[in-house]
């Protein structure tokens, strides 16, 4: 069962999930859906990412449309009403980071959380009048809607990051490296652990992503001290990490986990 973290654009979306995967890639993973991992047409097996709602047609990887890249020459756009996804792991109870910059059609409805069939935790709606919003869950399969107060942009991309704490099943929302919405309940307390990501959008228009990240160390903007500690994520995850550029992050800051990584490799 697919679960834990899913990216749902419903038009501009992002929702959690949870479930096992043993096959998964453990995290952290970062791609800029650049080659040589990524190259221009169909998503489907390209870095193990899915094509979910139509194998030939959700998801491909792109290099027309300028707006919709962040840095260097591609990224993903998912086409309307469509479902693209990765496995991805972590161990239980674990703190992981999600983010990345997307630009996307947005909804003119807001959902009821209670109708979604797959168990979630983080869920971020994309609205047009109420702007980006997030789920307060209440731990059963519903909860409230609240907006951040920020605007969706219909033009630039944006960083959508969120902090996912599994241990005491809450979240926080941060848009463009501010912190917007904090303490959020995940929407279903039975997720307890990272298995994959899913991104959806609605019919209103294609969604873009670029830039995404799926780690247990903080984003550079965090700041503090455990951003320049090779121990925690290394030590974990050794072995496991996965970028398709360089070790750098989008506010161009060297990530010391990656670095280290790269280092190893060359040394392979």
């Amino acid at each position: 069962m697919r679960a834990c973290f899913g990216l749902l654009v419903m038009t501009a979306f992002l929702a959690v999930l949870c479930g096992s995967e043993a096959y998964a890639q453990s995290v952290p993973y970062r791609t800029s859906f650049e080659e040589p991992n990524f190259g221009v047409g169909n998503l489907n097996g390209q870095d193990d990412w899915e094509n979910i709602s139509d194998p030939n047609s959700a998801g491909a990887i792109q290099s027309s449309v300028a707006e919709g890249i962040r840095q260097g020459s591609q990224s993903l756009v998912i086409e309307p009403a469509s479902i693209v996804g990765r496995d991805l792991s972590a161990p239980s109870e674990q703190t992981i980071f999600v983010d990345g910059f997307y630009l996307g059609p947005t909804v003119d409805f807001i959902p009821d959380a209670t109708q979604m069939e797959d168990a979630g935790s983080s869920l971020v709606l994309f609205h047009q009048t109420s702007g980006i919003m997030a789920l307060d869950g209440n731990g059963l399969g519903g909860g409230s809607w609240t907006s951040s107060g920020v605007a969706v942009s219909s033009d630039t991309l944006q960083r959508v990051t969120i902090r996912q704490d599994y241990g005491t099943q809450t979240w926080d929302l941060y848009i463009d490296g501010q912190l917007a919405l904090t303490g959020l309940g995940f929407k279903d307390n039975t997720v307890t652990a990272l298995s994959g990501i899913n991104i959806e959008t609605s019919s209103e228009g294609q969604g873009f992503l670029d830039d995404f990240a799926v780690t247990t160390t903080p984003p550079t903007f965090f700041g503090g001290p455990a951003l320049f500690s090779f121990q925690d994520e290394w030590v974990e995850n050794s072995g496991n990490l996965n970028w398709d550029i360089s070790p750098i992050e989008p506010d161009g800051h060297v990530n010391p986990n990656d670095l280290v990584e790269l280092l190893g490799r060359m040394k392979q």
